[in-house]
């Protein structure tokens, strides 16, 4: 579209903004005009009424605009030029349109949130589910995709800024998933302590160990279904701490071991995806499939490498 067609088809729009005709007045009025008009319009209210005296003189100008340009185009090089249309909203509509797409990106987010639970779930299975990953990867990419854009589309309705995300400010399903990590937490401590305790003995203090790391396990997939759902929307600033690996060498042992033989598995089961993937011509499946496998192998070779680093101290 040119910019004379873009003027004429706000005159011929009953619905016309005026800030969107004001942007055309600025761009396209000579100097005697802005000159004589360029500050009276420039002091309209907000949004003014259709009759409003200030609106009426905008259609005024732009009438004689459109007529000028007709009748002598080469007098308005700006008028022949390209332009991408992009409508200024008003305030009320930039909120009711920031509402609108923030429903349909928190039901997107719980869409994707279950999509990456069963595509861990089946990942850290010992049974290849090649089939089904290739699949759910699919509908996760989609949504991903279409919830990528709607959050762009807020982004750019926001004022920009560094967006600070808190517990407040997390959708109704992380929040779940967070309100069991903080449960987890004292389990977890109460948990470590009898495995700690060299009075409790070492048979009574396994099942013990066995059960502190299914804990880890669970917050470990909580923590990154939240990190999940925040990439992209700003800085998480959560007051529960991450999971670390124990200090205690039997639950360290056991952690670390049980985290190695999930990552092999992950590894596995992600390479199985990819070449399904590429069989079946899906590249982006495929590169993510292949993206998922070189993350779980660089955390594999540093557990590993821990793993070699103790034994061999032991050894000493």
């Amino acid at each position: 579209m040119i910019r004379q067609e873009q003027l004429s088809q706000w005159l011929g729009d009953r619905q016309r903004k005026y800030a969107d005709g004001l942007v055309l007045f600025n761009t396209l009025a000579k100097e005697a005009m802005k000159k004589k008009f360029a500050a009276y319009l420039a002091a309209a209210p907000e949004d003014p009424h259709i009759f409003d005296p200030h609106f009426t003189q905008l259609v005024n100008c732009l009438s004689k605009l459109d007529k000028e340009i007709k009748f002598s185009p080469s007098l308005y090089p700006a008028a022949m030029e390209e332009i991408v249309v992009v409508k200024t909203m008003s305030e009320n509509d930039r909120k009711k349109t920031i509402e609108s797409k923030q429903a349909n990106i928190a039901s997107l987010e719980e869409l994707v949130n279950n999509l990456r639970s069963r595509i861990d779930s089946l990942e850290d299975d010992s049974e290849s589910h090649a089939d089904e990953l290739v699949s759910l990867q699919e509908q996760f990419d989609e949504k991903m995709s279409e919830l990528s854009a709607l959050q762009n589309e807020v982004n750019a309705l926001n004022t920009p800024g560094v967006k600070i995300i808190t517990e407040e400010s997390l959708s109704p399903s992380i929040r779940k998933a967070y309100a069991r990590i903080k449960e987890i937490a004292p389990l977890y401590a109460s948990l470590h302590n009898d495995v700690a305790n060299s009075e409790i003995p070492a048979e009574e203090r396994q099942p013990i160990a066995e059960e502190l790391c299914k804990l880890d396990d669970e917050r470990r997939r909580l923590w990154k279904q939240i990190d999940a759902w925040a990439e992209g929307k700003g800085e998480l600033s959560l007051k529960e701490k991450r999971p670390v690996y124990s200090e205690n060498g039997v639950v360290r042992g056991i952690e670390i071991a049980r985290q190695i033989k999930r990552l092999k598995q992950n590894i596995t089961n992600s390479q199985s995806a990819a070449n399904r993937a590429e069989s079946q011509g899906k590249k982006t499946v495929m590169q993510n499939a292949l993206d998922r496998v070189a993350g779980y192998q660089e955390e594999l070779a540093a557990l590993e490498k821990e793993i070699a680093t103790q034994q061999s101290a032991s050894k000493e």
